[in-house]
């Protein structure tokens, strides 16, 4: 199955669809004078993503959103996150009709005292 689509947001001059997909940061003009632009690149390794807050962020902060368009939908500014060094915990879940693989999520989980994820902020346009 396809990853799905994640954070799709207009731009505030509605110019712009912006959205995470397969973990990468794509815009695509409302107009759809043109497909999906890919802007970002370098998450083919599954701890990467870029676009998307980072758990720190969302619970510590309470910020949910991983990349800012401008105003004029010339620039996407957009956070990096790499969990590589982040453990992984795994979610089982109970009383899922399921079994195995399907009952179960791991995720990069940052415990007090370990490695918190790496964050880089980029601009493209």
């Amino acid at each position: 199955a396809l990853p799905p689509i994640l954070d799709a947001r207009i731009s505030s001059d509605g110019a712009l669809v912006a959205f995470v997909w397969n973990s990468e940061l794509y815009v695509v003009p409302t107009d759809c004078s043109s497909a999906p632009l890919r802007l970002t690149s370098g998450s083919a390794d599954a701890a990467v993503t870029n676009g998307l807050a980072d758990y720190v962020a969302q619970e510590e902060m309470g910020r949910y959103e991983g990349y800012w368009i401008s105003p004029d939908s010339q620039l996407v500014a957009f956070e990096q996150v790499d969990e590589s060094g982040v453990p992984e915990f795994r979610i089982m879940h109970q009383g899922s009709d399921k079994v195995g693989e399907g009952a179960q999520e791991d995720h990069h989980y940052p415990f007090a005292g370990a490695a918190n994820p790496l964050v880089k902020l980029g601009v493209v346009g």
